[in-house]
């Protein structure tokens, strides 16, 4: 399980083209937490927010 969600949020950044400490800077949220993350629950807006972002870049390739 902490393997699972380490992995799914570093597929999520790399897709959304985010490091961890870009997105505590958009977030305002603590890297220290977001490292949390990797060994507990990801929290759903977060997820919704990097697919997002993800889809955005790939629609901006698009053009």
């Amino acid at each position: 399980m902490q393997e699972d969600n380490k992995l799914f949020l570093n597929n999520l950044l790399k897709n959304a083209q985010l490091s961890r400490a870009e997105l505590s800077r958009i977030t305002g949220i603590s890297t220290r937490q977001i490292s949390n993350w990797n060994t507990g629950e990801i929290p759903k807006w977060t997820v919704a927010y990097l697919e997002l972002r993800a889809k955005y870049l790939r629609l901006l390739d698009k053009i």
